[in-house]
C-alpha cells in the first residue's frame, strides 16, 4: 500500500468547530502502514494564534496523528481556497517512513543548535531536507541559512511566519520564537522549485559606496540620480509610485539560471540623494533592479509548475506552497487566482500553505517569491 496524503481547510469561530470541520474534511484515516508515522502539516491564520494550543489538542484527541508541524500566516492556503481575513486553518496529513523524519520541536537560532536537535538523526555532511518555519522577529535568520548552505549537505525550504497578532509556530506543540520544522532523510522523495514573478530591468550595477543598508553612490554616481536614470523619466516623476513596484535584486552567486533575491527599497532621502534598502549592504556588490509584474508572475509560475511536474514522473502525493504576502490577491489581481494556477499546474493533489513574510528556498531567504515543495 502506498502511504497516502490528504488535505482540507476550514473556517470557524471556535477551536472545537474548526477541529470538527477539519476531521470531517479529511474523512476516515486508514491505519498507518507499518514502519511509517503520520504527520500533519498545519497552517493557521493570525486570527487563531491565541487558540492554536486548543485547536492542536482537539485534533490530537480526534485523529491518529503522531506529529504536527506548521505555523501561522496573515492568510493561509488550503486545497480549494486562499483564506484571507478569517479564522482559517489548512491541514494536510500524510504518512512518511518513521525512521526518516524528525520534528525540530525546540526552536533553534543557530546552526549549532540545529545540529544538536538533529544529532543522531542527520549528520551535517549527509544529504537531507529541512522544511522550516521561522519567527519574523528572529534576528540572524539569513546567517543561519547561510551556515546551513556552507557547512552542511542539507537543503532547506519553507517560510517566515506572518500576521498581525502574536506569531506562533507548531512543532509537536506551540512555539513562538526561532526556527522549527521537519527534517527528512534523503530517502524521502521531495521535489522543490521557486518562482519570483519579477522582470529585471536592463543592466547590472555596482554599489560604489554604502553605509549599513543605505546606497550612497551607485555606479560611481550619487545614488538617487543614478536610480532615476535607470528607471526612466516617467517613473522618476512619481518616486512614491515607483517604489511600490521597483525593487533591488541581489544575484545569487554561482547561479546558472540568473537567480536573484529581491529586497524592497524602503526609503529615499531627497536632500542627501540616497536610497535605503531592506538588506545590509557592502561596497562593490553587484545588484540589479527589477519590476514587479503581474503577467511575468503568471508566466513564471506556470513555467515553474511545468518544470516541477517533470521531476515527479511517478505522481505527486502532497504539496506545500509558501507564497509572499505581496503576491496572492495583491499581484494576481483577485483572491484565489494564484492558487488556481497552482492547482491547474499540479492537478488534483493534496495541498496546503500560507502567505509568508519571507520565503526559504535552497538555504536562502527570498521575498516576493512562491516556493513549492512536493512529496513525490
Amino acid at each position: 500500500m502506498t502511504p497516502n496524503f490528504r488535505s482540507t481547510s476550514a473556517t470557524g469561530n471556535t477551536p472545537e468547530a474548526l477541529a470538527a470541520d477539519l476531521v470531517s474534511g479529511l474523512g476516515t484515516l486508514p491505519p498507518c502502514p507499518d514502519g511509517h508515522t503520520r504527520i500533519a502539516f498545519i497552517y493557521v491564520s493570525d486570527a487563531l494564534s491565541r487558540h492554536a494550543r486548543s485547536l492542536l489538542q482537539q485534533l490530537r484527541e480526534a485523529l491518529d496523528i503522531e506529529h504536527f508541524v506548521g505555523g501561522m500566516g496573515m492568510a493561509v492556503i488550503g486545497p480549494q481556497a486562499e483564506l484571507y481575513e478569517t479564522a482559517g486553518v489548512s491541514l494536510m496529513v500524510g504518512e512518511l517512513p518513521a525512521a526518516s523524519v524528525r520534528v525540530i520541536a525546540r526552536p533553534v537560532r543557530s546552526l549549532e543548535a540545529l545540529r544538536r536537535e538533529l544529532d543522531g538523526f542527520l549528520d551535517p555532511q549527509t544529504p537531507g531536507r529541512l522544511l522550516l518555519n521561522a519567527d519574523p522577529r528572529m534576528e540572524g535568520l539569513e546567517a543561519v541559512l547561510t551556515a546551513i548552505d556552507e557547512e552542511t549537505a542539507w537543503f532547506a525550504t519553507g517560510g517566515v511566519n506572518s500576521g498581525d497578532d502574536g506569531v506562533v509556530q507548531i512543532a509537536d506543540g506551540v512555539a513562538a520564537s526561532g526556527i522549527t520544522g521537519l527534517a527528512l532523510r534523503d530517502d524521502v522523495a521531495i521535489a522543490a522549485r521557486h518562482t519570483q514573478g519579477c522582470t529585471p530591468l536592463p543592466g547590472k550595477h555596482e554599489l560604489t559606496e554604502t553605509w549599513r543598508n543605505i546606497i550612497v553612490r551607485l555606479d560611481g554616481q550619487q545614488a538617487l540620480p543614478a536610480f532615476k536614470g535607470i528607471i526612466g523619466d516617467v517613473l522618476s516623476r512619481d518616486l512614491e509610485r515607483a517604489l511600490g513596484y521597483i525593487l533591488v535584486g541581489f544575484p545569487t552567486p554561482g547561479s546558472d539560471t540568473g537567480d536573484y533575491r529581491v529586497r524592497n527599497i524602503i526609503g529615499v532621502d531627497l536632500d542627501q540623494e540616497i536610497l535605503a534598502v531592506g538588506e545590509m549592504l557592502e561596497p562593490g556588490t553587484e545588484i540589479l533592479f527589477v519590476r514587479r509584474d503581474g503577467q511575468a508572475a503568471i508566466e513564471d509560475l506556470e513555467r515553474m509548475l511545468e518544470q516541477i511536474r517533470a521531476r515527479a514522473p511517478n505522481g505527486i502525493r502532497g504539496a506545500i506552497y509558501v507564497s509572499c504576502v505581496g503576491r496572492g490577491r495583491h499581484q494576481f489581481v483577485q483572491e484565489g487566482a494564484e492558487l488556481a494556477i497552482v492547482q491547474k499546474g499540479l492537478g488534483d493533489v493534496p495541498l496546503v500553505g500560507f502567505f509568508a513574510n519571507g520565503e526559504i528556498f535552497a538555504n536562502r531567504l527570498y521575498g516576493y517569491t512562491g516556493v513549492l515543495t512536493l512529496f513525490t
